[in-house]
């Protein structure tokens, strides 16, 4: 990884921490445009597909994530900024394209991404209680949606 790509990625990480979801969509997009190939590109498109969430554009965001999924089937969650997210970055799309589509009042089309979710086995949350799974996260999710 390169500095510039860092660089990239925590400028657009801190716009969008403050809430400037356009600004940080350009620079995240910047980067996937001059660094496809780098560790970052996968997560800086996931957090376009977020910042498109928060903006309530869940659509939008759906059809980021699903291009990222394509272009980056294989890729991992990067831990810059000390996370607590492992394991591949699709499972963590796909739960997102699952409260998307919560978003969208479109219950049964979520649960359809459950299966997908399942079989990401390797990729969870760490808590202070311990690990979680996206798949559990997104079955919880719907659960307080349908309570």
């Amino acid at each position: 990884m390169h500095e510039k790509e860092i660089q990239f990625f925590t400028e657009a990480f801190k716009l969008a921490q403050e809430n400037f979801y356009v600004d940080a969509i350009h620079k995240f997009q910047e980067l996937v445009n001059d660094y496809p190939e780098s560790d970052l590109a996968d997560d800086a498109m996931y957090n376009i597909g977020l910042c498109y969430y928060q903006m309530n554009q869940f659509q939008k965001c759906v059809d980021v994530l699903e291009k990222m999924i394509e272009k980056y089937p294989d890729a991992t969650i990067t831990a810059l900024e000390n996370g607590n997210e492992f394991g591949k970055t699709a499972a963590k799309a796909y739960y997102l394209i699952v409260q998307c589509y919560i978003g969208l009042d479109d219950i049964e089309k979520a649960k359809t991404y459950i299966p997908i979710i399942d079989t990401y086995t390797e990729t969870y949350v760490e808590t202070k209680d311990g690990k979680i799974s996206f798949s559990e996260l997104a079955e919880q999710a719907i659960q307080v949606y349908i309570n």
